[in-house]
């Protein structure tokens, strides 16, 4: 044979071999149980949606399916990369029974095993993993003192500024001032109740923080009562119980400044404008962390190879 006929065979096999492995890929994902069964557990959600609503295929497309499957994976594989975690067989197992014990829609659950035809173990894969490593990849995203050190320092900043006013004999209307100067539109103000509230409303502190996250440092879960004005009541004991302690021990007096605090969600810093013997009125920095979403979009090939 020929050296120009022997290249164009190697030629023709690199290709055939690039088509084969394409297809194969693109084979493999089709056929992809986890997007059957991903498929499979949207359409009972689907079932149970109310209202005018498109047809299931055309709202859940094989495409976004397989979309979703893979962020999925990506994510794991994020989880893995940056923060060294491997989820185990027993963390999966932990979170179905959690799932099965604290379920407040037991008909739907059962309805979501069903339709993977109770298969205990594609419903670990396929419901309570990803659960899982969501919850973990967020967790650590949240006290990644790197991914925030910027915001954390803008804080730290601005307590040093108004550290250093005090220190010059700034009186606590000044002080608030300089604040909302430093802080524009990231600095609020509350008055809450020391007394307790007139009725016992039991909450959960992850509830709280989770409500405050998206709806800010003042945010309660259920509706308090209202003064006089129409404005509804803050009680004291309705922030989270670390909170509670720190703030307690930290603004006892007009100009007392707290230190950074970080939740999830932010880094806050309080300055007390006032207190009585039934009150505390402080103003509230309220610096975000980045967004663990857009944190997400930022790494390379889906989620998982950029570093920080």
């Amino acid at each position: 044979m020929s050296k120009g006929i022997r290249s164009l065979a190697v030629l023709l096999l690199a290709a055939a071999t690039t088509l084969f492995v394409t297809n194969t890929g693109r084979a493999d994902e089709q056929h992809d149980p986890l997007v059957r069964d991903r498929v499979a557990i949207e359409r009972v959600y689907y079932n149970h949606r109310t209202g005018a609503k498109p047809p299931f295929d055309q709202m859940m497309p094989r495409e976004l399916a397989e979309k979703l499957v893979r962020q999925d994976r990506d994510k794991e594989a994020l989880l893995k990369k940056i923060y060294h975690v491997e989820i185990t067989d027993a963390q999966t197992e932990a979170e179905v029974r959690r799932i099965d014990a604290s379920t407040r829609a037991p008909d739907i659950l059962a309805e979501l095993k069903a339709a993977l035809d109770n298969d205990a173990a594609r419903f670990a894969r396929t419901v309570a993993k990803p659960i899982v490593v969501e919850r973990i990849l967020r967790d650590k995203f949240d006290n990644d003192d790197t991914l925030h050190a910027a915001q954390r320092h803008r804080a730290e900043i601005v307590r040093a500024e108004l550290l250093a006013a005090k220190q010059d004999r700034a009186e606590p209307d000044m002080l608030v001032m300089l604040l909302r100067r430093l802080g524009s539109n990231e600095v609020t103000e509350a008055t809450w109740e020391l007394e307790k509230p007139p009725q016992e409303r039991p909450h959960n502190d992850k509830e709280l923080m989770e409500a405050q996250r998206h709806f800010g440092p003042q945010a309660q879960i259920l509706s308090p009562p209202r003064d006089t004005e129409g404005k509804p009541k803050l009680y004291f004991q309705d922030l989270p119980s670390q909170l509670q302690q720190v703030l307690g021990a930290q603004l006892r007096k007009s100009g007392d400044i707290s230190a950074v605090i970080e939740t999830p969600a932010d880094f806050r810093l309080y300055l007390c404008e006032r207190t009585t013997a039934t009150t505390l009125a402080a103003a509230t920095l309220s610096i975000s962390k980045r967004s663990y979403e857009q944190w997400l979009m930022h790494q390379s090939n889906g989620y998982g190879t950029a570093p920080h």
